[in-house]
């Protein structure tokens, strides 16, 4: 998992220009899938996180929940309906709701160190989102009610465009980059060149 948003600062005293870039700080679940009650995962590091255990112990959920703050619908995570997040199990069968919070900073890295860096002053913020047992779900912006179009906004200032979403590789979707065609032979297929494209940005010229 990495973090790596990039945004060009020059408000530096020295009068040079630093680069300055969000990062996850961490990402708190409650009553989400296999995580009973709140459970913290982070604080993460500031270029690259490895999430390891054997199977069943977790990880996917951790992509999932990312997913569930980003806006992804139940279909879209595997699932028939949203309330399908919320935990149950013998010992807690009566969850009433699940959320996830993450915590975003923007940070300045300090001298190619790998692990020092400093946070941006005032960047600090999160984005939440809860379900309900009925499927309904809310969103959250430093604890306040918005709507999903607030939450899209407010990423895409920091860097990360939830409209094209090249941020997030699940499993299995690594295997089918490598066997995309290297250019689309029609408007209704993607190949690499697209892809890339797509990625970059420059499609907005083709």
């Amino acid at each position: 998992m990495s973090n790596a948003a990039m945004a060009l600062d020059d408000s530096s005293e020295a009068g040079e220009s630093r680069y300055k870039r969000l990062m996850i700080q961490k990402i708190e679940l409650e009553n989400f899938k296999s995580y009973f009650g709140t459970k913290v995962i982070g604080p993460l590091h500031k270029n690259f996180t490895a999430v390891v255990g054997p199977n069943g112990s977790g990880k996917s959920n951790l992509i999932e929940s990312l997913l569930f703050v980003f806006g992804k619908r139940a279909k879209q995570m595997r699932l028939n309906k949203l309330a399908e997040l919320i935990h149950k199990s013998a010992d807690h069968p009566d969850c009433q709701n699940a959320s996830v919070r993450i915590s975003f900073q923007e940070i300045y890295d300090v001298d190619d160190d790998p692990d020092l860096f400093e946070v941006v002053p005032g960047s600090e913020f999160t984005v939440s989102r809860q379900v309900y047992r009925s499927s309904m779900s809310k969103y959250f912006v430093n604890n306040a009610v918005v709507d999903y179009t607030a939450v899209v906004t407010l990423l895409k200032s920091k860097g990360i465009d939830l409209d094209h979403n090249r941020f997030l590789i699940l499993q299995g979707e690594v295997e089918q980059i490598s066997l995309m065609k290297p250019k689309a032979q029609n408007a209704n297929e993607t190949g690499l060149l697209e892809y890339l494209e797509d990625i970059i940005g420059s499609n907005r010229y083709v």
